[in-house]
């Protein structure tokens, strides 16, 4: 384990500030995407009733709304192996694993979206929409060519504002790599990388093996 980013990682991590939805169009190089049209500004209220009837997943920040395109079935297996790793470490521990239909409101920064999925324990606390999580202590992502630099820089930074989280991990594919971003008693974050070994979350009851996430083809 050490503190070198993934392969394909940004060399620098952008603000909560720089994020692609606040007045711009990008989600990282080569990434672009629009606002949905006619209406140029959405109101949280607009947000939420288009989603409760959209068939398709969109992001929302600062007015804008972003669909959230689908996943190839690489970063489909891995996310799925990573929820039922999850699963089985928090067994009774009071805490439940949830898939990417779980909806997250970052309070702190107003950012709706929908990670690859994570961990709330105790009581949830729920949005007013009825539908989306507050508190989450894991959450993670599995990265594509095409968000990886935005999850790793502003999506990051979104997630560290939320003060029951964690444990951020991104997790990438085809590459074997995690990047676990860990909050410590004191609020502040570390990083750590592994490309082999165990994930260790003991404060979520032990490791998680790589073996676990990444496994094998079959034949």
């Amino acid at each position: 384990m050490g503190s070198k980013r993934c392969p394909g990682a940004s060399p620098t991590r952008p603000d909560v500030a720089d994020t692609p939805h606040g007045g711009g169009r990008s989600m990282g190089p080569g990434v672009l995407l629009t606002s949905m049209q006619p209406i140029m500004h959405w109101s949280e209220q607009d947000y939420l009733a288009m989603e409760a009837g959209s068939p398709i997943k969109h992001e929302f920040l600062n007015g804008e709304v972003f669909a959230m395109a689908g996943a190839k079935p690489g970063h489909n297996q891995v996310a799925a192996s990573m929820l039922i790793a999850l699963g089985l470490l928090i067994r009774g521990r009071g805490c439940r694993a949830f898939n990417s239909d779980q909806r997250i409101y970052v309070v702190e920064t107003g950012l709706y979206t929908y990670p690859d999925g994570g961990v709330a324990c105790g009581r949830w606390q729920v949005h007013t929409d009825g539908m989306c999580l507050l508190n989450p202590v894991l959450l993670y992502e599995v990265l594509s060519s095409s968000t990886r630099d935005y999850d790793r820089g502003a999506k990051v930074e979104h997630y560290r504002q939320i003060p029951s989280l964690r444990h951020v991990l991104l997790i990438d594919q085809p590459d074997r790599c995690v990047e676990h971003h860990r909050r410590a008693e004191d609020g502040s974050w570390s990083l750590s990388t592994m490309s082999d070994g165990a994930l260790d979350i003991p404060d979520l009851g032990g490791a998680i093996s790589l073996d676990e996430i990444y496994l094998p083809d079959v034949p």
